[in-house]
């Protein structure tokens, strides 16, 4: 039996596990460029810090009290591509600072809140399932818990950026707008080589809103 629950500060280092295990060495982004798989403190600490709004939701199988999947969500600044833009800047060429720049671009050209004229916005930074529970439509539960956290709250907008094509074939089945898609080979640094180059089927960074 799989239970999906609020993650809470004492779940942190569970949680934190989980991501390094599943999320990491899977995520096109973090996965294909070095150091491979892993993530700079600063990034998880992006990612962690969430947990503190209480829109988070892990899902735990209960047979064995196991963690098996995670969705860390949290509010979305209404300045965030500038902000991201700076942190980018402050990074500098760093695996970090990259991952940055790219979902500065994205805030840039989606222009969220303007286009939905929304002011409270709900954004799903990561989600991660164990592999031996995938294909069971638990990441679809996992953003319908989400989905649900961020309508009690008072959340006019859900967000999303899927930087895999697997992630983004899930929002899509649950009947999410796509807004905006970066493809990774149009992403290039100075020498206008490819920031990014993930094997297929992760050919693009797709953006996705959801009103609530």
């Amino acid at each position: 039996m799989i239970e999906l629950k609020v993650v809470t500060k004492q779940d942190r280092p569970q949680v934190a596990k989980l991501l390094r295990k599943y999320f990491y060495p899977d995520e096109p982004l973090t996965g294909n460029l070095e150091p491979i798989g892993t993530a700079s403190p600063a990034d998880e600490e992006f990612i962690l810090d969430n947990i503190q709004h209480g829109t988070c939701v892990m899902a735990i199988d209960r047979t064995t009290n196991k963690a098996v999947g995670v969705c860390i969500a949290g509010p979305q600044r209404a300045n965030e591509a500038d902000h991201l833009a700076h942190e980018a800047k402050k990074e500098g060429n760093t695996k970090w600072g990259k991952i940055l720049s790219l979902l500065a671009r994205i805030e840039y050209e989606a222009k969220v809140a303007e286009r939905y004229s929304v002011q409270r916005i709900l954004y799903i930074v990561g989600t991660c399932v164990d592999s031996s529970m995938r294909g069971r439509d638990l990441g679809g539960r996992l953003y319908n818990a989400v989905r649900d956290i961020g309508k009690a709250k008072g959340y006019q907008l859900l967000r999303s950026d899927c930087s895999s094509f697997y992630s983004a074939k899930i929002k899509e089945k649950l009947g999410w707008d796509c807004i905006n898609t970066v493809h990774y080979k149009e992403f290039v640094d100075e020498h206008n080589v490819p920031v990014f180059s993930p094997p297929a089927p992760h050919v693009s960074c797709k953006s996705y809103a959801l009103r609530l």
